[in-house]
């Protein structure tokens, strides 16, 4: 049996359906939550109305990236797992990369080559892995956070230290991309995407708002180019 009739099954279809469901559930509940509580702060209502229709027009756009990012892993994952994973607490720079080291534990080298068995092990390490991110953050986050704040303000050099940490989990997860030259189609995502973001980031100065969506612009010009270099 193909995996993909799996992950295209409506069993699967409905497997993901349920979680969706809940997180959808849950923003609508905290929208209401925080509507009735503007109210009772003494809010003026037009100015909640406004909050809401600029925060939904500012939220489609940069929703576009994972909206392609999606559609990207589709022929690999199915149609309804990345729809799962993108709608939970996935992450562009994460989803991929773990698909690919679950396709390698599972011993492979390409989807085509996939199995079932693989599909498995591809689902269990892009979920298991995000999941250890929210527990991580409610047993450590807090404490992590407090010992951080004293060690700042009596080493100057964990001001230097924590953002060159954060550059360099930066640079493992893009540069290779940029030195591959062997596979095409990633260097030139990478390519135009810099380039992409390089032009947003200069226009922002003019247009504040093209910073609320240079990642979304630069993702979907990646995918335009690839598309028309394929």
């Amino acid at each position: 049996m193909n995996y993909l009739d799996v992950a295209n099954s409506g069993f699967m279809f409905i497997l993901c359906l349920i979680p969706v469901g809940v997180i959808v559930l849950q923003a609508v509940r905290f929208m209401i939550m925080a509507w009735k509580q503007g109210i009772e702060i003494g809010m003026d209502k037009n100015k909640l109305k406004k909050c809401i229709t600029t925060s939904a027009t500012i939220s489609v756009i940069p929703a576009l990236s994972l909206v392609s990012l999606m559609i990207a892993m589709s022929p690999n994952l199915g149609k309804f797992f990345p729809w799962l994973r993108l709608s939970n607490i996935g992450a562009g720079g994460y989803e991929p990369m773990a698909a690919g080291i679950g396709l390698e534990a599972a011993g492979f080298t390409e989807y085509s080559a996939c199995t079932l068995g693989g599909f498995v092990v591809i689902m269990m390490v892009m979920n298991i892995g995000m999941s250890l991110a929210p527990v991580n953050c409610l047993l450590t986050l807090k404490g992590y956070d407090k010992a951080l704040k004293k060690a700042k303000k009596t080493s100057r050099f964990l001001l230097i230290g924590t953002s060159a940490a954060f550059a360099a989990v930066v640079a493992r997860l893009n540069v290779p991309y940029f030195t591959d030259f062997s596979k095409l189609l990633p260097f030139v995502a990478a390519v135009t995407g810099a380039v992409f973001m390089f032009i947003c980031i200069k226009l922002k100065n003019r247009y504040p708002v093209i910073g609320d969506f240079a990642l979304s612009i630069a993702i979907v010009a990646g995918v335009i180019v690839c598309c028309l270099v394929a």
